[in-house]
């Protein structure tokens, strides 16, 4: 029992340790996802559009070597096609020499060719030896054949895809183009967006004309509030001084004359 809850629980242990490592995995390709993103977006608009034009021009070199390697095969495939046609001749003249000699071997009992003699045996020989001959240069002139077709769509899909690739580059060369006119069209946009007329001096001129219509009503004020206290001042120093004896008669008249409520 004990061994079989053991197992259990380094099986548990074990999953536990793979979905972390699988976590793990997962946490670094997202944070190298990340990082190449962030790396990506660093790099200067200008220079990225300098790589690519470099990249396309690098293109020249490999497409030439490319029409190097299609030149190659065109030579090759021309030389192959030569072979298979005199393949051809030769077996043809190799088939007239086989039926002329096997119709020699039906009609003739003496056999004379560029002046030595050969029986009949020695024909018969001979012509089995052409046969096998005939045949075995035949399977090879179809494998020959069978090869040219092969080489013949080969080259005309290098052909193709040299004509592709010139094209693809010329298209390239335009999106760069278009990207580069695309890139000052932003950066004139930006450019506007950050230009700023230096107003510091206007901004003075209005600050202190504000400075001064302040100070000048201040002053107004202050002045107006003088003129109020100098006529105040005038006021009183123009009055008459009175005697001590009207001053006393005055305040007994009116405290000793009785008020209307004393009368009630």
């Amino acid at each position: 029992m004990i061994k079989k809850v053991a197992i259990v629980a380094l099986g548990v242990v074990a999953a536990m340790t793979a979905l972390s490592f699988t976590r793990m995995g997962s946490y670094c390709g997202t944070a190298k996802d990340k990082l190449c993103g962030w790396a990506n977006k660093q790099i200067p608009v200008e220079l990225e559009i300098d790589r690519l034009r470099h990249e396309v021009g690098q293109l020249i070199p490999d497409m030439r070597k490319n029409r190097s390697v299609v030149a190659q095969e065109i030579v090759a495939v021309d030389n192959l096609r030569n072979d298979i046609a005199t393949t051809r001749t030769n077996l043809e003249n190799q088939r007239a020499g086989m039926l002329k000699l096997s119709k020699d071997l039906e009609t003739e009992t003496e056999f004379i060719y560029n002046g030595s003699k050969y029986s009949k045996a020695e024909v018969a020989a001979k012509l089995d030896r052409d046969l096998a001959s005939f045949k075995r240069v035949e399977t090879e002139l179809k494998a020959k054949e069978k090869l040219l077709e092969a080489k013949e769509q080969a080259l005309d899909t290098a052909k193709a895809q040299l004509d592709a690739m010139q094209d693809q580059k010329r298209d390239l060369e335009v999106q760069i183009a278009q990207l580069e006119a695309e890139l000052k069209s932003v950066r004139l946009l930006q450019t506007r967006s950050k230009f700023q007329l230096d107003d510091s001096r206007l901004a003075d001129v209005k600050r202190s004309v504000k400075e001064l219509q302040d100070r000048l009503r201040a002053e107004r004020i202050e002045t107006e509030m003088e003129g109020k206290f100098a006529d105040t001042v005038g006021t009183t120093a123009d009055k008459q001084p009175r005697s001590v004896g009207d001053v006393a008669k005055e305040v007994r008249d009116y405290l000793d004359t009785p008020k209307v409520a004393d009368k009630k």
